[in-house]
C-alpha cells in the first residue's frame, strides 16, 4: 500500500512543475519508457560492417589509414611531445608532478572523490563504489538501482573513475617522457573497461553525460599516445568502434527533460566532439554534430541568463558548463565550423561572469552545489585545488581564446597556464605566455550579476561575494541551497568566511540535506525554519518558497553596498521576511552586516545568525567572535548596538565539504537573538591593538537600521 507520505511527495512534485513545462516532461518520460522497453538482452555492439560504413571505407583493414587522413584538426599536431615540451618549458613543475602521478596509475593507485589513496590490484573497480564496497552488476542500465537512501553507496564514485580523466594523465606522461609504458597502460585499461562495461550495460552507461565526458577524455588520451608503439592497428579499430558506440548511445539517450540541466548541455557537447573528431561519412552518425549544434542553440538561451550566468543557482556548475562549452567552441573553431550565434554571444559573457566572481586566490565562491565535476582536467595539480575545479585555469584559457587579458586582472596568484598551453601551445598569441595576473589588491572592481543574484564587492584589499539567488533551474532547485543572503569574505589570499560546500549527494541522504540547509550558510534562520522547505527524499529539488529583492545602496560610490530582502511564504498566507544590508566602512576596515527580520503571524521569529569560518582558529571574546591566526589577516565580528537585547555568541564545530566526498572540521559562529534585529561589523585587522581600537569605536557609535536605496531587482 502506498503511504500518505509518498502520495504527498508525488503531488508536491506535480505542483512544482509549471503547466508550460509538461510537454517537455512528458516527452522525456516517454523516452525513458522507450529505453526500458527496448532494452536488449545483449549489448548493442557496432559490427565491422557498420563501422566501415560510418567511416566510408570498403574494408575494416582500410579504416586506420582513412581515419589518419580524414583532415580533422585536434588541439595539437602529432607527435604530442612537442606540445608537452612547450608546457613543461613554461611550467617546469609539470613534469615531476605528472610523472609522479603516472607512477601511481601504473600500479593502479587511485584517489576518487574522497576515497583517499587506494591500491586496486590487477583490475580497476570500474563498477564498484570503492568507498562503500557496493558493486553494480553488468546488466542493462535500465535494470539498475542507481540511488538507494538506505544502502549508503555513491554512484558518482564509479562514474568518476570511468570518466577517464586519469587516462589523459597517462597520455601526458607518455608525451613528456616518450616511455611506451604509459601508453601501454592506457591501452590495457581501456581494453579491460570494454570487457567490463559493454554498451548500455552496467552503471557507467546510466546517463549520457557520463558517456559524453568519457568520450572527450578518451579522445584526448588517444591523441596523446597515438604515436606509441603500444597503440597497434587492432586497438585503433576497437577504439573507433567504441567512439561510435558512445555517440550512438548519447544520440539515443539525450537528457532533454524539464528542467534542462548541465547534463543536457554535456550530452550535446559530447555529440559535437564525436561528430567533429570521427568525421563520419554515412548514416545517422553524420547528424551528430549538426543536430547537436541546433539543439545547443535552442537550449543555451534557456540555461544561460542574459548576463552570462548559468541558471542552476550554482557557481560551480556555472564553471563546469563554461569549461565544457569553451573547449567545444575551440574544437569547432579549429575545424572551421561555425559555433552558432547563441554560443558565440553567450560564451564570452559566461567567461566574463567568471572574471567578476573569481576570488583573489583564483577560486570561486561556493554558492549552490559543487560536485567537483570537470569536462577536462589538463592541469597536473588538480589534487591541490580547493574544489578540484580550476576556475583560474578556465579563465586563463578563455582570456587567451578571446584575447581578453583584462579578465585576469583581479587574480592575485600566479596565472594558471597549464590548460591554456596544452590547448593552444605557443604557436599563436593564444599560447598564454603574454597573460599576466596580480594587479593591486585595492583595484575597485565590483561585479553585479543580477540574473543569477550574485554580487561581488571589492574594497580595501577585501573581497565580499553575496548570494541573492533563487532556486534556479526554473524554480526546481536542482543544485540550489538554502543560502539566500549568505556571503563569502576574503582578505587578500586568506579565506575568512566561506560557504561550506556540498560534501556529497546520493551517498548520504542526511548529509546531503544538511549541507543544503539554512544553518549551513552564513545567513539568518528565523524560528528554526528553512528558507525553502527541503523534500527529504528529493535530493535535487527545493520547494520554491522564497522570493528575493536586491537594492544597491546610494552614496558617492554607487557600489557602496547592497541590501537584500527575502520573503519566505509559509502556510496559511504567513510570511518570514529577512532584510540584510552589506556596506563597506573604510574607517572600520570592514563591512557592516545588518539584519532585520520578522516571523509570519504568530510564528516564532527568534533569529539564529550563522557565520561559517574557513578552517581557522576562532574564539569568543564576550559577544565578539574573532580569528586567532599567528600572522597575516584576522577577522573580528563585532556586534553593533542595534537592539535592546544582547545576543548570545557561541562557537560550534561545523564542517566544510568544498571538494566532493571530502569532509573537514571548521568553526561556526552562532548568534542567538531574541529580538528582530542584529548587526555586526566584520573587521579585518593584522595587530591586536588595531582590534582594540576598532572594538571601542564600534561600541561608541550609533547604528541606523534603514539604508537609502536606488534600484531594485527581484530574483525568483
Amino acid at each position: 500500500m502506498i503511504s500518505t507520505q509518498a502520495i504527498n511527495h508525488f503531488w508536491s512534485r506535480v505542483r512544482a512543475v509549471p503547466l508550460r513545462a509538461y510537454p517537455r516532461v512528458l516527452r522525456q518520460r516517454l523516452r525513458q519508457l522507450q529505453w526500458r522497453w527496448s532494452a536488449t538482452a545483449v549489448p548493442p555492439r557496432v559490427t565491422d560492417a557498420e563501422l566501415v560504413r560510418v567511416f566510408g571505407v570498403a574494408h575494416v583493414n582500410e579504416l586506420v589509414a582513412q581515419f589518419d587522413q580524414r583532415g580533422v584538426r585536434f588541439f595539437f599536431d602529432r607527435p604530442a611531445a612537442a606540445r608537452a615540451d612547450a608546457v613543461a618549458d613554461t611550467v617546469p613543475a609539470v613534469r615531476n608532478r605528472l610523472l609522479a602521478r603516472g607512477a601511481e596509475l601504473l600500479v593502479h593507485g587511485i584517489d576518487v572523490l574522497g576515497s583517499g589513496p587506494v591500491q586496486c590490484g590487477a583490475q580497476l573497480p570500474w563498477r564498484r563504489d570503492i568507498k562503500s564496497g557496493h558493486e553494480w552488476p553488468c546488466v542493462h542500465f535500465t535494470q539498475l538501482t542507481i540511488v538507494d537512501s538506505l544502502a549508503g553507496f555513491d554512484i558518482k564514485v564509479p562514474w568518476e573513475l570511468s570518466r577517464f580523466h586519469h587516462a589523459v594523465t597517462l597520455g601526458q606522461c607518455y608525451a613528456l617522457s616518450g616511455d611506451d609504458k604509459y601508453a601501454r597502460e592506457f591501452v590495457l585499461q581501456l581494453q579491460d573497461w570494454w570487457v567490463d562495461n559493454p554498451p548500455e550495460f552496467g552503471p557507467n552507461w546510466a546517463n549520457a553525460m557520463e558517456v559524453s565526458i568519457r568520450a572527450a577524455n578518451l579522445i584526448w588520451a588517444f591523441e596523446l599516445v597515438r604515436d606509441s608503439a603500444a597503440v597497434g592497428t587492432a586497438f585503433v579499430i576497437e577504439f573507433l568502434r567504441s567512439l561510435v558506440e558512445h555517440g550512438r548511445y548519447i544520440q539515443a539517450h539525450l537528457e532533454a527533460g524539464w528542467p534542462g540541466s548541465n547534463h543536457y548541455l554535456a550530452d550535446l557537447c559530447g555529440l559535437i566532439w564525436l561528430g567533429t573528431y570521427c568525421a563520419p561519412r554515412a548514416g545517422a552518425e553524420m547528424r551528430w554534430r549538426p543536430m547537436a549544434l541546433a539543439l545547443l542553440e535552442r537550449e543555451l538561451p534557456v540555461q544561460v541568463h542574459p548576463d552570462g550566468t548559468n541558471y542552476e543557482a550554482s557557481t560551480s556548475y556555472h564553471l563546469l558548463v563554461t569549461e565544457m562549452l569553451l573547449h567545444t567552441s575551440i574544437l569547432l573553431r579549429l575545424n572551421a565550423v561555425a559555433a552558432g550565434p547563441q554560443l558565440a554571444r553567450l560564451l564570452p559573457l559566461m567567461i566574463g561572469a567568471l572574471a567578476g566572481l573569481i576570488r583573489p586566490d583564483g577560486e570561486l565562491p561556493l554558492f549552490g552545489d559543487c560536485d567537483s565535476g570537470r569536462w577536462l582536467a589538463l592541469e597536473s595539480d588538480t589534487i591541490d585545488l580547493r574544489t578540484g575545479q580550476d576556475a583560474a585555469g578556465v579563465l586563463a584559457l578563455g582570456a587567451a581564446e578571446f584575447s581578453q587579458a583584462g579578465w585576469l586582472q583581479l587574480v592575485e596568484v600566479p596565472m594558471r597556464l597549464e590548460t591554456t598551453l596544452w590547448v593552444h601551445g605557443n604557436d599563436t598569441n593564444a599560447g598564454g605566455k603574454h597573460l599576466t595576473s596580480g594587479t593591486s589588491a585595492n583595484t575597485a572592481q565590483h561585479c553585479a550579476l543580477p540574473d543569477a543574484g550574485w554580487y561581488v564587492l571589492r574594497a580595501g584589499g577585501q573581497y565580499l561575494a553575496v548570494n541573492a539567488s533563487g532556486n534556479g533551474a526554473d524554480g526546481w532547485g536542482f543544485h540550489a541551497h538554502n543560502d539566500a543572503l549568505s556571503f563569502e569574505l576574503c582578505a587578500g589570499l586568506r579565506s575568512l568566511l566561506v560557504d561550506p560546500g556540498s560534501y556529497v549527494y546520493t551517498g548520504n541522504f542526511a548529509a546531503r540535506n544538511r549541507f543544503r540547509a539554512t544553518a549551513m550558510h552564513s545567513t539568518v534562520r528565523i524560528g528554526g525554519r528553512e528558507i525553502n522547505r527541503i523534500p527529504a527524499a528529493d535530493l535535487f529539488r527545493l520547494e520554491n518558497d522564497t522570493t528575493l529583492w536586491v537594492e544597491q545602496l546610494s552614496g558617492d560610490d554607487a557600489t557602496r553596498g547592497l541590501q537584500v530582502t527575502r520573503r519566505t511564504h509559509l502556510a496559511a498566507g504567513l510570511v518570514d521576511v529577512h532584510t540584510r544590508r552589506f556596506e563597506w566602512l573604510p574607517e572600520c576596515s570592514g563591512w557592516l552586516i545588518a539584519d532585520e527580520w520578522s516571523g509570519g503571524g504568530s510564528e516564532d521569529a527568534t533569529g539564529e545568525v550563522y557565520f561559517h569560518f574557513a578552517g581557522l582558529p576562532v574564539i569568543v571574546d564576550g559577544v565578539v567572535v574573532r580569528t586567532m591566526c599567528d600572522s597575516g589577516h584576522n577577522l573580528a565580528l563585532i556586534p553593533c548596538n542595534v537592539s535592546d537585547v544582547e545576543p548570545t555568541a557561541t562557537i560550534e564545530i561545523g564542517s566544510t565539504g568544498y571538494r566532493y566526498g571530502c569532509l573537514a572540521p571548521a568553526p561556526v559562529a552562532r548568534y542567538a537573538v531574541a529580538g528582530r534585529a542584529f548587526a555586526v561589523v566584520a573587521c579585518v585587522y593584522n595587530e591586536y591593538q588595531e582590534y582594540e581600537v576598532l572594538r571601542k569605536n564600534i561600541a561608541a557609535r550609533t547604528w541606523p537600521r534603514a539604508p537609502a536605496a536606488l534600484s531594485t531587482k527581484q530574483n525568483n
